[in-house]
């Protein structure tokens, strides 16, 4: 490798570590290796559940996918080196066209991979060499910030981003949402200032972490959980109809209330909203939180649909306009 291409690689190597999110690292990463003459397209994925069990594995495409039952016409690309990689860069022929397929698979959930169809030369190979362990050092140091330390659901500042992120998808899909759309539910674990004060705040602990696994094995792969902060719990759930959604926040409240707690029983008071791809994304948050505040007040351990509640105070609006 001659001096310019050493310099080259370095800079290339420092405008990937100054990204401060995985999206934007993510569409460097794919923009750089989509200017090379060589390459056709390329694709980003990550992959939940078992690869090996067909029924437990889903894939969302990179930038969002939300369809529950997505396959794009790399699929089946996609599966067969997600069967043989045990993470690294992969290549192979396949259906006379030549992929490279790069796995980010220690160290982060969900699994990461990206699809290269083309032939790169022997010094773009090098370079994508090199580009790769700093995609995948950087995806790892990334996935740590966008956690929340304790639960290690995403945190707080990755749900502005992926709600930022839901909005352009639906404003560029306006079809869509017709049928099916997506929902932002905040879960507030009941009573949990008194767990702290009966049972101490490493039992609190234990609490908002089983509460997790609970989220993490009753919800999607589809759908998006986030730790909000405290005992507050952002659900976004994608690709359903209001009574899809409904279903889904009272089975799980339903897990909520017959789980074996170290603290014993916990309940869940949760309130929703559907995402509106015309009104701003804070607005989502604050009428879920609106409908959670609703719950706790007609007693607690109960689901509420935002869009009731607007509703009811129209009709009782008109009931006063009548006097």
């Amino acid at each position: 490798m001659s001096n310019e291409q050493v310099k080259e690689a370095f800079e290339l190597s420092a405008k990937f570590i100054a990204h401060q999110s995985y999206q934007s690292l993510t569409h460097a990463f794919i923009h750089f290796f989509s200017s090379l003459d060589t390459v056709n397209e390329v694709s980003s994925y990550e992959i939940f559940g078992n690869v090996s069990v067909k029924n437990d594995l889903s894939i969302r495409r990179f930038p969002l996918t939300l369809s529950d039952d997505f396959r794009d016409n790399k699929t089946d690309v996609l599966l067969k080196f997600l069967a043989e990689s045990k993470g690294g860069i992969y290549q192979d022929t396949v259906n006379d066209k030549h992929w490279i397929f790069l796995d980010v698979i220690h160290g982060v959930k969900p699994r990461r991979a990206i699809l290269i169809e083309g032939a790169l030369s022997s010094q773009e190979l090098v370079t994508l060499e090199g580009l790769y362990g700093v995609y995948a050092n950087q995806v790892a140091l990334l996935d740590s910030k966008e956690r929340d330390a304790l639960t290690q659901l995403s945190n707080r500042q990755t749900l502005q981003t992926t709600l930022n992120d839901i909005v352009v998808y639906y404003r560029n899909k306006p079809d869509q949402i017709k049928e099916k759309s997506s929902w932002l539910a905040v879960l507030d674990i009941d009573h949990f200032k008194k767990i702290n004060d009966d049972y101490g705040h490493l039992f609190g602990d234990e609490v908002l972490v089983h509460f997790s696994r609970l989220m993490e094995n009753t919800f999607r792969h589809t759908d998006f959980i986030f730790r909000y902060g405290g005992e507050e719990f952002v659900v976004i759930l994608n690709n359903n109809n209001l009574e899809g959604a409904r279903k889904s926040l009272e089975r799980f409240r339903a897990a909520v209330e017959n789980y074996n707690f170290p603290s014993g029983k916990v309940t869940v008071s949760t309130g929703f909203s559907m995402i509106d791809p015309v009104a701003p994304p804070s607005l989502h948050i604050e009428y879920a939180d609106q409908a959670v505040y609703e719950a706790k007040n007609r007693g607690r351990n109960n689901v509420v649909y935002h869009g009731d509640m607007k509703a009811q105070l129209r009709h009782e609006s008109n009931d006063i306009e009548m006097f």
